[in-house]
């Protein structure tokens, strides 16, 4: 007889392979799932009955590798992950015990490891900042999906937007729409151990932020997406003008801060040129549309 898993847990790898033991170690339990979805060829892992292991091509970006997981899963609830962040002990018996009745989806917190590089400590500011310890918990507008547990059916009722990837963002917006919210639960803890390259990780800021303003771009009029086009070159300022506020109030990460600057800005300008393209796009979507 099968028995089937209580949680299907979703590991998108895209690069810090070398975490993989230690993460895998922490989501051993009963009636877990594990998938490990993997952007390009892997070498052979330790494996067991439970761990299901996907690839993907080597282009694909981690929302990729997060819906081919969730398509796939089997549990009706879904924690999100990649490889560069490993979870405390605790962690999957919290995920198990998450109310995603209540709530579309929980997340947690986020932290560093304290010995990060600057390239990989502006990796962190710039993805993670917003969810950084010490948090207070409570009802939510946005959790990080590398530390969250979803109702699957809440993200199979959006399988338009699932077909894309699962960005996260986009599914928040929809959830807010639903009437159903999210939770920020920061008993919940995963650590950030960042093995990307530089340039790597420039590229993929770039995709995403395409991908953000294609979609941003394609909500509403015309004349709003040519006026976001337009403040487009203002973003990487207020990226970094965010990061600063939310540092400054931690005092803990204040020192990090001045040695990833110079990265911080490189990552910022990436997005900023990804945002745009995809403002871009939509534009270019809708002329043809009316044409």
């Amino acid at each position: 007889m099968t028995i089937e898993p209580q949680l299907s847990v979703v590991v998108a790898i895209k690069g810090a392979k070398d975490n993989l033991p230690r993460i895998l170690e922490a989501l051993r339990a009963p009636r877990c799932e594990v998938l490990v979805c993997v952007a390009g060829e892997m070498d052979k892992i330790a494996s067991a009955p439970e761990m299901i292991v996907m690839t993907a091509s080597a282009d694909a970006l981690v929302p990729h590798l997060w819906r081919d997981g969730i398509r796939a899963a089997r549990a009706p609830r879904v924690a999100l992950t990649t490889a560069e962040c490993v979870p405390s002990d605790d962690w999957i018996e919290r995920m198990a015990r998450s109310d995603v009745t209540q709530w579309a989806g929980v997340g947690g917190v986020i932290a560093n490891d304290p010995a990060a590089s600057a390239a990989n400590w502006a990796v962190f500011f710039l993805r993670y900042s917003a969810f950084a310890p010490p948090l207070e918990g409570g009802p939510a507008r946005e959790i990080a999906a590398d530390n969250a547990v979803y109702d699957r059916a809440a993200i199979l009722a959006c399988d338009d937007l699932l077909a894309e990837g699962f960005w996260e963002p986009s599914f928040h917006r929809r959830f807010r729409e639903a009437g159903r919210m999210l939770l920020l639960d920061p008993a919940i803890v995963v650590t950030h151990h960042g093995r990307m390259m530089p340039y790597a990780f420039a590229r993929q800021r770039m995709a995403h932020g395409h991908e953000y303003g294609e979609e941003r771009g394609s909500r509403g009029s015309r004349l709003r997406a040519l006026a976001l086009l337009a403040c487009s070159p203002v973003v990487p300022l207020l990226i970094l003008l965010r990061i600063v506020h939310r540092v400054h109030s931690q005092p803990a990460y204040r020192r990090h801060l001045l040695r990833a600057t110079p990265w911080l800005l490189w990552f910022a300008l990436a997005w900023s040129a990804g945002e745009a393209t995809g403002y871009a796009y939509a534009l270019a979507k809708t002329k043809a549309r009316r044409g």
